[in-house]
């Protein structure tokens, strides 16, 4: 995909979903200006969905009428060939969940005024959403409906942005949601959601505070074993005290978690400013100072940790292949494509989110695995095929805890398996 239109020019691909992808680009202007964007576009094979079309054609309707500080900035809608796609605003940095990952796998908690912080800025953008008006003034009755981690952004200047209205419901779409459908991510879903009751703004308070909760509390609040059992525990809604899984949260930090997380919409906070003020509130009451530059410094040290680690999963790639290729284990070639030892000798200086790398282990193509990795010389071997693998060859996994005991008729199924192996071993 070199190009969705005149004025924009991919540089390469940031994330894929079931629905649509996200490209990093620049739109060109007059005399060379260039300026960062992220554009997202529908999968060509779901275009021909003018239910699905029409509920994307809605998210870019709705997302440019708000421009706020907390919200990413939607520029530009259009259609090439066959597809649509939306440019928005460039976030340098990740999501919420990235991070959250990044701190659990470092075993560094998230510090109670960070996660304070967090929440407030997500608390601003949602009370902007809620409480946005048209031309005629009267209210758009704007509702996220999928506040969860992956769609909250944070840059690396610690701007906290909410991103994603797609399952955002609006009296003004087009395309009204079917009545009864449960839609968002089952885990940060509200217990009047999961019966099947129309979603207002203190569903999105009480996904809020389920983030809230699992920043200080460093695990999912809800997780069932299947979307059925994760559905039946929202809608128990129980919920522990953080203080009694974190000392250094008190008694007056649990109130504000548990009054977002009460069962009862009418005993929740009532708008989103609501828990934006008592988070505020709390903060300044305890002199706990947090600006966006501490949440900046926070993620820098949590990146600068990252790229240790990558260094140690680089190092167990190459020393399990080569330990393989010694013993004769491994078929030195993929596809027709010859590999020597020699290629896995130069240590690897790639700077790579592991979790990022871990959560494209499916679907991905091999060769921009192989290049993330740091296996240059693999990556390079796999651009003369002409067209990425989709799949090695013999790839059967065993059953078992570890990724680790691959079929290894296939390089890179072996260094895949590494890597899990690695993120299981080091978050058992």
């Amino acid at each position: 995909m070199a190009s969705v239109h005149q004025r924009y020019r991919i540089i390469d691909k940031i994330d894929a979903g079931g629905m649509a992808e996200i490209y990093r680009g620049v739109a060109i202007s007059i005399e060379g200006f260039e300026k960062p964007v992220a554009i997202k576009r529908i999968l060509p094979s779901l275009c021909r969905d003018q239910k699905f079309v029409t509920m994307f054609l809605d998210e870019a309707r709705l997302s440019m009428s708000l421009n706020q500080a907390n919200v990413v900035q939607i520029y530009d809608i259009g259609q090439v060939d066959d597809t649509y796609f939306i440019a928005m605003e460039y976030v340098d940095g990740g999501n919420l969940r990235r991070l959250m990952q990044r701190a659990l796998d470092q075993g560094r908690p998230i510090p109670v005024p960070v996660a304070c912080f967090l929440i407030a800025e997500l608390a601003r953008a949602l009370a902007y959403a809620h409480e946005k008006t048209g031309a005629d003034g009267k209210s758009l009755g704007i509702v996220h409906r999928d506040v969860s981690p992956p769609n909250v952004l944070v840059s690396s200047q610690g701007e906290v942005k909410l991103t994603d209205f797609g399952l955002a419901r609006a009296a003004s779409n087009v395309q009204i949601s079917d009545a009864g459908v449960v839609k968002g991510k089952f885990s940060y879903l509200s217990p009047e959601v999961v019966d099947g009751k129309p979603a207002d703004p203190r569903a999105d308070i009480y996904s809020a505070g389920i983030i809230l909760w699992e920043l200080l509390c460093a695990r999912k609040l809800f997780a069932g074993k299947t979307d059925l059992e994760t559905v039946d525990l929202v809608k128990a809604g129980e919920v522990p005290k953080p203080s009694t899984l974190r000392r250094d949260v008190d008694a007056e930090l649990d109130a504000v978690v548990l009054r977002a997380l009460t069962k009862n919409p009418k005993r929740r906070y009532q708008s989103a400013r609501e828990l934006e003020q008592e988070l505020a509130t709390y903060l300044f009451k305890h002199n706990l100072r947090v600006t966006q530059a501490d949440l900046a410094a926070f993620l820098a040290s949590l990146n600068e940790q990252s790229e240790v680690q990558l260094l140690d999963v680089a190092t167990l790639l190459r020393a399990e292949m080569q330990e393989q290729m010694r013993v004769g284990k491994l078929d030195a070639t993929l596809g027709q494509v010859p590999l020597r030892p020699s290629d896995l000798a130069t240590p690897s200086t790639s700077k790579v989110d592991v979790t990022s790398l871990l959560d494209r282990l499916s679907g991905a193509p091999l060769d921009d695995l192989a290049a993330e990795a740091g296996l240059s010389a693999l990556a390079d071997r796999l651009e003369t095929l002409g067209e990425p693998v989709s799949q090695p060859r013999a790839l059967a996994p065993k059953e078992g805890k570890s990724l680790m005991p691959l079929a290894i008729g296939g390089l890179v199924a072996l260094a895949l398996g590494a890597v899990a192996a690695w993120f299981l071993m080091h978050n058992s």
